[in-house]
C-alpha cells in the first residue's frame, strides 16, 4: 500500500501496524519530500501497489506555510507575500485551500501516469469537497442529508445582526470555510436586548490576529464579540443555525454528538463526544463516551444517518461524520476525510486502520 502523509505521526504509525499484522507493508511518501522534489518518485512505476491513501500535510508548520505560499501564487499573488503563521496562528486559510488544491491535483495526475491502476482510498474531488466546509453542507444537503440550516457567508456582526433577525435565530454557529478542529469556530448566543455571547476556543490577539487554543473561552462584551466575529468573516467563514445537542446521561450539564466513521459507505466505528461547552472536539480535553444509552433501533437511525451522508461522497472508502441524533432524526455537521483517527475504538474487533489494511489484503488474496 502506498501512503502520501508524515512518517512521525500517529496515522502513519497505525496504519503500518495494522498492515504488518496482516504481513502487508506500506511504503511512505512523505509530503516534505513531495513538496521539496515537486513530483512523486518515478520508481513509483516499477512497483506493486492497489491502493493508495492521502493523508492531511497537518502538524508541521512548515507543511502549512508552503502550502499558503504556494497557494497565494495560484490565486494571483496579490499584495505583499504571506509571512510564516505563528504557533496556533489562524490565518490565510483561503491561500492554504487553494495551496492543498494545487498539490492534490498534481499528486492525482503524477499517478495516474505513473501507477494507472491504483485506487485512492479517497479521490482527490472528494477530499476537497469535504475540506471546503462550506460547500461540503452544500453538497450534503443537495443529497437530501439532513445538515443545520445554512444561513450564508459571514460578512461582520453588523450585517449578521441586520441579515438574520435575532428573534428568528438566537443562536447561531459561525465557522471557518477552511478550518478544521473547531479552529475558527464561534458559538454566538443573541439576546433580543442586545447581549451577546461568544464561546469559542480561537481568541483575538491584542495585533488583531487570530490564535487557536486548546480551552474554549466565552466572551460577553460586545466590542469583544464584535472584534472576534469580523476578524473571522475577514478570513472567509460561514454561518448556521445552532442545533441543541441532546444531554449526556450520567454526565451533569454535558451534551453529545457522535462521531462516525464510514468505510465503503458502510458505519463502522462510532463514538459519542461529550462536553460542556458547545465544542465537542476530543483534542480540546471533551470525553470519549461509549454510547450505552442509545437502543438497537437508534443505533440503527444512527448508522442509517451515517451511510445516507457518505452517500454524498460515493467514491470515497473513509469518511469521519460529526452527526447529532435524536431518536430516528439525524443532523450532519460535518463530514472529513481525514476523520479515521480514534485510537482504540473498534468495531467488530477492528478500528477504522485495520478496516483499511482489510481492504488491501482482501484485494490482493
Amino acid at each position: 500500500m502506498l501512503l502520501i502523509g508524515q512518517r512521525h505521526c500517529r496515522r502513519s504509525a497505525l496504519l503500518e501496524e495494522a498492515l504488518q499484522r496482516r504481513g502487508g507493508r506500506l511504503r511512505l511518501i512523505e509530503w516534505r519530500e513531495l513538496l521539496a522534489r515537486g513530483e512523486l518518485p518515478a520508481d513509483l512505476a516499477g512497483e506493486h501497489h492497489r491502493w493508495c491513501k492521502i493523508d492531511p500535510p497537518a502538524e508541521e508548520a512548515a507543511l502549512t506555510d508552503r502550502l499558503i505560499a504556494d497557494g497565494w501564487r495560484a490565486l494571483g499573488g496579490e499584495g505583499p507575500a504571506p509571512q510564516p503563521l505563528r504557533f496556533g496562528e489562524l490565518a490565510h486559510g483561503a491561500a492554504w485551500f487553494a495551496g492543498l488544491t494545487h498539490w492534490l491535483t498534481q499528486i492525482a495526475a503524477q499517478l495516474a501516469v505513473l501507477a494507472p491502476g491504483l485506487r485512492l482510498f479517497n479521490p482527490v474531488d472528494e477530499i476537497l469537497n469535504m475540506g471546503d466546509k462550506w460547500r461540503c453542507q452544500q453538497r450534503l444537503q443537495a443529497h437530501a442529508v439532513s445538515v443545520p440550516q445554512l444561513l450564508g457567508p459571514l460578512a461582520g456582526l453588523t450585517e449578521l445582526e441586520a441579515s438574520w433577525p435575532v428573534a428568528d435565530h438566537p443562536r447561531l454557529f459561525l465557522k471557518a470555510r477552511y478550518g478544521s478542529s473547531a479552529a475558527g469556530v464561534v458559538a454566538l448566543q443573541r439576546h433580543r436586548d442586545g447581549r451577546l455571547s461568544a464561546t469559542s476556543p480561537t481568541r483575538l490577539a491584542a495585533d488583531g490576529a487570530l490564535f487557536n487554543h486548546l480551552r474554549p473561552t466565552t466572551l460577553r462584551e460586545r466590542p469583544a464579540v464584535a472584534a472576534l466575529v469580523d476578524a473571522l468573516a475577514a478570513q472567509g467563514a460561514y454561518v448556521e443555525r445552532w442545533v441543541t445537542k441532546p444531554r449526556t446521561p450520567g454526565q451533569r450539564q454535558a451534551s453529545h454528538d457522535f462521531r462516525v466513521v464510514c468505510f465503503a459507505g458502510r458505519a463502522r466505528q462510532r463514538i459519542a463526544r461529550s462536553s460542556t461547552a458547545p465544542m465537542t472536539n476530543l483534542h480540546l480535553g471533551n470525553r470519549r463516551a461509549t454510547p450505552h444509552w442509545l437502543t438497537g433501533t437508534e443505533l440503527a437511525a444512527l448508522a442509517a444517518t451515517a451511510e445516507a451522508a457518505a452517500s454524498a461522497f460515493p467514491n470515497s472508502k473513509v469518511i469521519g461524520l460529526d452527526i447529532i441524533q435524536r431518536g430516528g432524526c439525524g443532523t450532519v455537521l460535518e463530514a472529513n476525510a481525514f476523520g479515521d483517527l480514534l485510537p482504540d475504538l473498534y468495531y467488530d474487533g477492528a478500528t477504522t486502520f485495520d478496516d483499511q489494511a482489510a481492504q488491501v489484503w482482501a484485494d490482493e488474496g
